[in-house]
């Protein structure tokens, strides 16, 4: 049996959250206060035996604020729907009442808990009550598929959830037999009887050596004294000492030994050890109740799991067991742990406005080569992409070091805004952009792209850059635009391509491309910079070469960029001359002297041949080479912190302090 959908309705961070399909097994990402404990406790209210009746009656701060009030007469829904219990008589019959599907199709089983008042606000000839409602006068109750008078509360004994919260005590837990996994294991799988009644025959003949002991007898008889003089004749006691005499006895008696020479007990281990040596001893305890006859189906949620685990271990112990079929839900802030989560076991948590939503990628979005490629390359570092408010793709490591580096110029630093760069490594965009976008995570994403115009035999060999964008256009389910796209495309490809410039009608096609987010430059990066940094360029290049002729000869290849003169065989040179000491190697010491640049405002009024006034995304994408990553930087910018890149005195009065921008969910 799996969970295979979840839906919230009005409780806490979720207005209407739908999560459909609910992954098996699931890691639950997002950013810091986006809801993930909160999705877990709304489970809890269906599913978890252990979460006391008292703790199912809502509060008024457990009600969604977009929502009625509790006092108004609030309803809270939490639904989830069950599947792939058809070969389980057990299920089928506890579902019993619960299944929504039709004789002859597999079986889908929906409970829900709903919370609600005991009479409905204006019930009897539409009055309104006469006091404000409490928590007093709600009841809470749990029923199967549509109907309310099916109860279904007993539904969570079979199918239970067990949360294992983030500050988890594992090293107290094993200490006490009521709450250690390895008592709970040991108990499904005991020792044989007549292993038993030779062991406890050995421990009751140490039992009487222990007696005869002059030390332990008189430790005994002093307590005794105590004991008799403390209480009297009103409380007798007689105590003595003994070993286990039960076999329960003995099963909550043993230790777990962690090392070869059998002299460390798992109490005296590091916390991180205690909790994976927890966890494994709890899924082995799972998998025994799942195959006894009378097991329940337990899905076992877990919040944080990587606290205290080396960073190696984390990517070790998780790729294990999310690769394994068990019914394992995680709630994570590790970039470790998403970097090797099945794509398809992501449930991706995110702000829209004043509430939480919830994205997946669904079955059929991605081919079995994109999906094995994009696991690959969530690698530690560009996981952070499902944690990040922002994410801009990227060509290669040039653009992933100097696009930070001119926001930072701007006075507009990335990290603030929790704002990723990540490269892709080459211009195939279209399965990040799938991952992103509308038919999966769902996340904001801007793409740049070097435009690489050139003329060549075909169209297509044209205006890569463009027909990069205009294949985006359709992942981003936007048809007109595409078609937009394409007939400009098609415009500009007759012409021949300008030694210096662009094509005719090139900057039109340019701007619609970004109504999806995606900016493409003229050429290639470092060439499309040029006009902008080239001082910055020929101190980078001055940091690698010694000689001053090599130093004398870049400063001559940027000169026809500092005039707009460049033609397409000058580009060639400077490209190759930065190829010399490799172009990510060049960007890096490149980044640093441009976070450093305090005139870059003056250097785009420049480049717009104006000394004052505002400058606008328009104005930045007309500027001939790097108006792309300007005008990127600019859209950032006005999603981000509601202000354009360049922001004038009267934008910034206009933006109170501290007042947030709009959330680039709601404007993407």
């Amino acid at each position: 049996m799996r969970l295979s959908k979840v839906k919230i309705t009005n409780f806490r961070n979720f207005r209407n959250l739908v999560i459909d399909p609910f992954p098996t097994p699931a890691v639950i990402v997002g950013e810091n206060g986006v809801g993930k404990s909160n999705l877990l406790y709304a489970l809890r209210l269906v599913l978890d035996p252990d979460l006391s009746n008292r703790w199912r009656r809502l509060q008024a701060d457990d009600v969604h604020d977009g929502s009625p009030a509790l006092h108004e007469g609030a309803e809270v829904r939490v639904q989830v729907e069950l599947s792939d219990f058809d070969e389980d008589e057990d299920a089928i019959a506890t579902l019993d009442g619960a299944i929504i599907t039709e004789d002859g199709q597999p079986r889908v089983a929906r409970l829900t808990y709903l919370f609600q008042p005991k009479a409905p606000a204006g019930a009897v000839f539409g009055a309104q009550p006469s006091q404000p409602l409490t928590a007093d006068d709600y009841s809470w109750t749990i029923y199967g598929a549509d109907d309310p008078g099916v109860d279904m509360r007993h539904a969570k004994d079979y199918i239970p959830l067990s949360v294992l919260p983030a500050l988890r005590d594992a090293e107290g837990d094993f200490a006490r037999a009521d709450r250690s996994p390895l008592v709970r294991l040991l108990r499904e799988r005991p020792p044989s009887a007549s292993i038993v009644t030779s062991t406890l025959k050995a421990l009751q003949q140490a039992r009487s050596q222990l007696a005869q002991d002059t030390a332990m007898q008189q430790a005994v008889d002093e307590l005794t004294t105590r004991l008799a003089a403390m209480t009297g004749p009103q409380l007798p006691l007689t105590p003595s000492l003994d070993f286990a005499g039960r076999e329960d006895d003995l099963i909550r008696s043993v230790q777990l030994i962690i090392d070869p020479l059998s002299s460390r007990g798992i109490q005296h281990t590091s916390t991180g050890t205690a909790n994976v040596v927890y966890l494994a001893l709890l899924l082995e305890w799972l998998k025994v109740r799942r195959q006894a006859s009378d097991g329940e189906d337990t899905l076992l949620a877990v919040e944080e799991p990587e606290a205290h685990l080396h960073p190696s271990l984390q990517r070790k112990v998780f790729a294990h067991l999310l690769h394994e079929p068990n019914r394992l839900l995680l709630t994570t802030h590790s970039p470790h742990i998403a970097a090797v989560t099945p794509l398809s076991s992501i449930v991706l948590t995110s702000r829209r406005g004043n509430h939480t939503v919830g994205s997946v990628v669904p079955p059929g979005v991605l081919n079995a080569a994109q999906r094995d490629d994009l696991e690959r390359y969530l690698n530690v570092t560009r996981a952070e992409i499902l944690f990040a408010k922002g994410i801009v793709l990227v060509e290669g490591a040039a653009d992933a070091y100097l696009l930070p580096a001119l926001a930072e110029a701007a006075g507009f630093p990335l990290d603030d805004y929790g704002i990723v760069v990540s490269s892709v490594e080459g211009t195939d965009f279209a399965p990040y952009a799938t991952l992103l976008g509308p038919r999966a995570l769902r996340r904001p994403h801007w793409i740049l792209t070097d435009g690489d115009a050139a003329d060549g035999e075909h169209r297509h060999q044209k205006e890569p850059g463009l027909w990069r964008a205009r294949n985006l256009a359709r992942i981003a389910q936007d048809d007109a635009l595409h078609q937009e796209l394409d007939r400009g495309i098609n415009t500009l490809t007759i012409q021949e391509l300008p030694d210096r410039g662009s094509r005719h009608g090139r900057q039109h096609v340019i701007k619609a491309a970004t109504h999806v987010g995606v900016y493409v430059g003229n050429h290639t990066l470092e060439t499309d910079l040029a006009p902008l940094l080239h001082q910055e360029m020929a101190a980078a290049y001055s940091a690698f070469r010694q000689r001053e002729s090599n130093r004398t000869a870049f400063r001559e290849a940027l000169a026809p960029f500092e005039d707009g003169t460049a033609t397409s065989q000058q580009r060639d040179t400077l490209v190759d001359k930065i190829e010399t000491i490799g172009k990510g190697r060049y960007s890096q010491r490149l980044a640093a002297n441009v976070a450093r640049m305090t005139d870059l405002r003056d250097r785009v009024l420049d480049l717009l041949e104006r000394t004052q006034g505002p400058i606008t995304r328009d104005d930045l994408l007309t500027i001939e080479g790097p108006g792309a990553i300007l005008g990127l930087l600019d859209d950032l910018s006005c999603t981000f912190r509601d202000l354009p890149l360049f922001p004038t005195a009267p934008d910034i009065k206009a933006t109170p302090t501290g007042a947030p921008a709009a959330s680039p969910d709601d404007l993407r």
